[in-house]
């Protein structure tokens, strides 16, 4: 209903950024709001404590469509990673000393893609709606802002739509948490100020991804951050077989798995502080596990701090399924970003994205001049080569019409007009341009036709580089 602020991390200097989901204990805490003074101790505790309650994470849907942090197995070439126009190669089926190769038989160069969702239909969202805000300290006592007191939030998009689960193992408790969680509610940062109000509905039917079945391995999906503890009660990213919920003959088999990991320390509302440093492997996460008996169950909760979302694990999903060439079977799609409400994708909406779009367009345009220079002056074209035979200072002179000129008309009549044309009267035309009946002068004409979209820039541009050409083919001779 309002922007939402999540900060990623606890620091209150240098770049803010929030996260792109609504983390499970978020969830949890709406609950526990309501809830745990009215309750027993023993109650609290199931309830809260004992992960027999566990509050999902909330991650971006579409139509009711469940989606899943896209799985760090997914490679694509680099410099053609367009999801659904170009192939997508699963990690654990490609030997590395071996790498797919183009058809002129080179190996390709294969990047992780990080970052996104996937939807359960095969839409892949790459970016969440997001806004920053800049905002100032008050001086309590002049009631004006405070000196050197700026700071910044990067908030999710009002008006965007997230989807979560909570799962009981006690169906007596259901009526109560629906009862507590539909509504609406507040949460994040600033959620007493303009930030941070939600509304929670329930919705049925959602669809979610499928399993595939395999014969040799077991693919383990984190589909949440995962945490563990050793034998020892300490922190791990070296979970066991047995701790990802399948049988202890299975092995894992991490030449195979991508696992990505961090650490954070959460912060305690109720106690004002940071509680004890977390150790996560990343949602996202698959390992690949050899010997493993799998039952029916498509998923399981495990590790610890369930009751926030930590846990799910998705055990062969099928957008993990691969061919014999590495390549992905699964229906990939790119859904376009999500955008916030009342925006209008073709006209921006402030000066500064105005100015920015102007900009980029600008860019744009910029690339596609220098490409065409680039692949004009060293072609090889017989009429380039004799272009370049022609001396720098005759570039020069061209180069100083073309950028002193925006028209191209104008140019036009300066360079190649039969009675007061550069190249038509004179040295210039008598030793350089009208030999072999105005062969390198019919040459740059059609150079300047071809390439008029680019405006009278393009020339001056192109003068330039030839007259480096030229004083290179003067020093080799």
């Amino acid at each position: 209903l309002s922007d939402v602020v999540l900060n990623s991390s606890l620091a209150t200097e240098g770049n803010m950024t929030t996260l792109d989901y609504i983390p499970g204990s978020n969830f949890l805490g709406i609950v526990a709001n309501k809830l745990y003074d009215s309750l027993s101790p023993d109650q609290s505790f199931a309830l809260f404590h004992s992960d027999s309650v566990r509050f999902g994470d909330a991650t971006i849907a579409d139509e009711s469509c469940w989606s899943y942090p896209l799985p760090a197995m997914l490679f694509m070439e680099k410099l053609k990673n367009d999801i659904g126009a170009n192939k997508i190669y699963l990690s654990y089926l490609l030997d590395w000393n071996n790498l797919p190769k183009d058809n002129l038989g080179n190996r390709l160069q294969l990047k992780q893609e990080r970052g996104g969702y996937v939807l359960a239909n095969g839409s892949v969202v790459k970016e969440i709606g997001k806004s920053f805000s800049l905002k100032s300290a008050q001086d309590r006592e002049k009631r004006t802002a405070l000196d050197s007191a700026l700071f910044g939030f990067e908030s999710l998009n009002k008006g965007l739509k997230f989807i979560f689960s909570v799962q009981l193992d006690d169906e007596k408790m259901f009526d109560t948490i629906h009862h507590v969680l539909e509504g609406k509610h507040r949460l994040g940062k600033s959620r007493n100020a303009e930030f941070g109000q939600i509304k929670i509905a329930m919705i049925e039917n959602c669809k979610q991804v499928e399993k595939f079945a395999s014969q040799d391995f077991v693919l383990v999906y984190a589909q949440s951050n995962l945490s563990f503890l050793d034998d020892f009660g300490m922190p791990t990213f070296q979970p066991n077989a047995i701790q990802l919920g399948l049988n202890a003959e299975a092995k894992i088999d991490m030449s195979k798995s991508q696992i990505r990991t961090h650490s954070y320390s959460p912060w305690n509302f109720k106690r004002n502080t940071t509680d004890t440093q977390r150790y996560c492997i990343t949602k996202g996460s698959v390992f690949y596990v050899t010997g493993a008996k799998l039952s029916e169950s498509t998923f399981a909760c495990v590790g610890q701090h369930q009751a926030e979302g930590f846990g799910r694990v998705l055990y062969n999903p099928r957008f993990l399924e691969g061919a014999l060439d590495g390549t992905s079977v699964f229906n990939f799609s790119y859904l376009r970003k999500s955008k916030k409400p009342g925006t209008d994708d073709t006209l921006p909406t402030t000066l500064l994205t105005q100015f920015l779009a102007k900009k980029h367009k600008e860019n744009i345009a910029e690339k596609e001049m220098s490409d065409a220079i680039q692949k004009l002056v060293y072609s090889n074209e017989k009429s380039i080569k004799e272009l370049k035979k022609i001396s720098s200072s005759q570039w020069g002179g061209i180069r100083a019409f073309a950028s002193k000129t925006k028209d191209l008309e104008d140019l036009r009549i300066q360079l190649f007009d039969e009675k007061i044309g550069y190249l038509n009267h004179g040295v210039a035309d008598e030793k350089y341009w009208g030999k072999n009946r105005g062969a390198n002068r019919n040459a740059l004409s059609e150079i300047f036709y071809n390439n008029k979209k680019h405006g009278a820039l393009f020339i001056a541009k192109f003068a330039a580089e030839m007259a480096k050409e030229s004083r290179k083919s003067d020093k080799n001779n």
